[in-house]
């Protein structure tokens, strides 16, 4: 009997080792298949906005695109162009040109459909492009890449995400997929899974999984008539023949392979993501946290919890499994927004981090990745940018106070109500000496001293009023979140309230809550790539990258 329970063991033992195996390798392969598509597509897609070419000025909100053609042939949105007004146009590898808009399609009956565009590059030159595909040829759950350029982050560089078709048609037309988008999307490319255009962004609704996306086959149909510097409220008489896929019959076997469906399956990583709780502003705040398992100088294995900084307060505690762990304040870093602390209780699992290793991962745009929530939630993902910086512009801290434009010594313009300015007794006209005894002398050198601080730091003003000579120590204030009713910001759990001022950070598409960032980013094989640090926006979690991590690490654990 001992000798059978044995043989069984064993031959579940090899079949586990099999099914991994073979899970991996179509991991493998469905990464390799992602990465392919990205190098073919990604050179294509381009950032524009209206131009305005005698006075050298911008004109228009950005928008996004796709050059299909070496003579700089653009699809885009309708939306976002007029017949005949000439736009600049930026390419990933840092090439600028203008374009001129050709013809459009918006049906007067249904304002916003069909939502075609197209645009020409007047610049003589050979451009990047993209293979068009075909609309008529995809199928449900095909996988789908978008490359466009999200308003909100302001990047030269373009975003990637990953998705499915979730309808190949729906009852307006369009293409819906799971590739999330935002305004400044507008008009960018969806991809299929070889790197063809497949589609073009054009809105969206407030769920996730609400994308809508004009499909290739129009531009196909009405190639003639939108060369034309014409806006068309109907479609065109004119049409053009649109030949079938010749890789219909392939796309459709391989739909039902494992390699474009692969099962990711249970993280390697275990007990890597915690919670940490605390009281800020009165309110007890929770947000993740990374179990950290790094060995000291002198040999010593210890462990740590890496979290965010500006969302731990006062009383904190940590939950583990059930059981709160105390745990203890080691430093903050304010830049990168994050703290640490030590954990007395050895707990199973959690992130090896070596504070000697010099290589750290590649942030290579199209690497497959997941997240683990404290939930053990585990959240798939692409990664989406190289590493950029993030300008402190949400994050800048709230004074309250303006000065006069060129004043000489420095005068107070304007004073907000209820700000930390007011309530400090600053007032219009009062004359600033100095902010943390740096001398103010010009009205210049105010908001970038200002700039240096954020909310929540005490500084001290000195000033000179009515009365003679002030110093007063006051603490700025957060600007808060801004207020929107449009879909792109109607999201679950809604945005970081600190979600810039970073550098050398990355994106990926995860839908990471707010309270949630703190949690770990890892790739299919395990290896650990960062900190989720901030939901910027609906399409955008940003991260702090494994080597910021160690580089804070190995400065304060000896």
């Amino acid at each position: 009997m001992n000798n059978y329970i044995k043989a069984i063991t064993a031959t579940l033992v090899l079949l586990f080792g099999l099914n991994a195996t073979a899970q991996k390798r179509q991991i493998a392969k469905f990464q390799y298949t992602i990465s392919q598509a990205v190098i073919k597509a990604y050179p294509a897609s381009v950032r524009m906005w209206g131009f305005d070419v005698q006075q050298k000025q911008r004109t228009s909100a950005q928008f996004s695109g796709v050059v299909v053609s070496a003579d700089g042939y653009i699809l885009t949105a309708a939306h976002t162009i007029l017949p005949g007004k000439n736009y600049k146009v930026f390419f990933p590898d840092g090439r600028e040109c203008i374009a001129v808009a050709l013809g459009k399609i918006e049906n007067k009956e249904t304002p916003g459909i069909p939502d075609v565009g197209m645009m020409k590059i007047t610049d003589k030159g050979s451009y990047p492009f993209a293979e068009m595909g075909y609309s008529a040829s995809l199928l449900k759950d095909e996988p789908c890449i978008s490359i466009s350029y999200p308003e909100s982050l302001n990047q030269t560089l373009p975003t990637l995400r990953l998705g499915s078709i979730a309808e190949v048609k729906n009852e307006y037309g369009f293409i819906r997929s799971t590739c999330k988008m935002e305004p400044g999307d507008s008009g960018g490319p969806l991809f299929d899974y070889r790197g063809r255009v497949i589609g073009l962004h054009s809105a969206i609704d407030v769920s996730d999984e609400m994308n809508f996306e004009i499909p290739v086959d129009l531009y196909r149909r009405y190639w003639t008539a939108l060369n034309s510097e014409r806006l068309y409220t109907a479609f065109p008489e004119k049409t053009d023949s649109v030949k079938a896929d010749p890789l219909s019959l392939l796309l459709q076997k391989e739909s039902r392979q494992k390699a474009l469906h692969p099962d990711f399956g249970v993280p390697i990583v275990k007990n890597s993501s915690f919670t940490i709780k605390s009281i800020i502003k009165g309110q007890q705040q929770k947000i993740g946290a990374c179990l950290l398992n790094v060995k000291t100088s002198s040999g010593v294995k210890r462990q740590f919890l890496l979290s965010k900084n500006t969302m731990v307060g006062e009383r904190v505690q940590c939950d583990i499994n059930g059981v709160t762990v105390p745990i203890k304040f080691i430093r903050s870093d304010q830049e990168n927004d994050l703290v640490l602390f030590s954990l007395e209780k050895y707990i199973t699992g959690g992130i090896d981090l070596n504070s000697a290793e010099t290589d750290t991962v590649k942030i290579e745009v199209g690497k497959l990745l997941h997240s683990i929530n404290p939930a053990g939630k585990v959240i798939s993902s692409v990664l989406g940018s190289s590493l950029f910086n993030l300008p402190k512009i949400n994050s800048q801290p709230f004074l309250g106070a303006m000065v006069v434009y060129n004043s000489n010594p420095v005068q107070f313009s304007l004073i907000k109500e209820g700000s930390p300015a007011e309530k400090a007794g600053i007032k219009v006209g009062d004359e600033l000496i100095s902010i943390n005894g740096k001398a103010i002398k010009k009205a210049s050198e105010f908001a970038p001293e200002i700039l240096k601080y954020w909310a929540d730091d005490e500084v001290t003003f000195e000033w000179i009023n009515a009365s003679g000579k002030m110093n007063k120590t006051l603490k700025l204030d957060s600007r808060g979140q801004s207020v929107s009713n449009h879909p792109a910001d109607k999201f679950q759990g809604g945005k970081s309230e600190r979600r810039d001022g970073l550098n050398a950070v990355f994106t990926h598409d995860a839908a990471i809550k707010a309270n949630d960032c703190g949690s770990p980013v890892f790739d299919w094989e395990g290896r650990f790539y960062g900190i989720n640090i901030a939901r910027f926006s609906r399409t955008t979690t940003v991260v702090v990258p494994k080597k910021t991590i160690i580089d804070f690490v190995s400065k304060h654990v000896k």
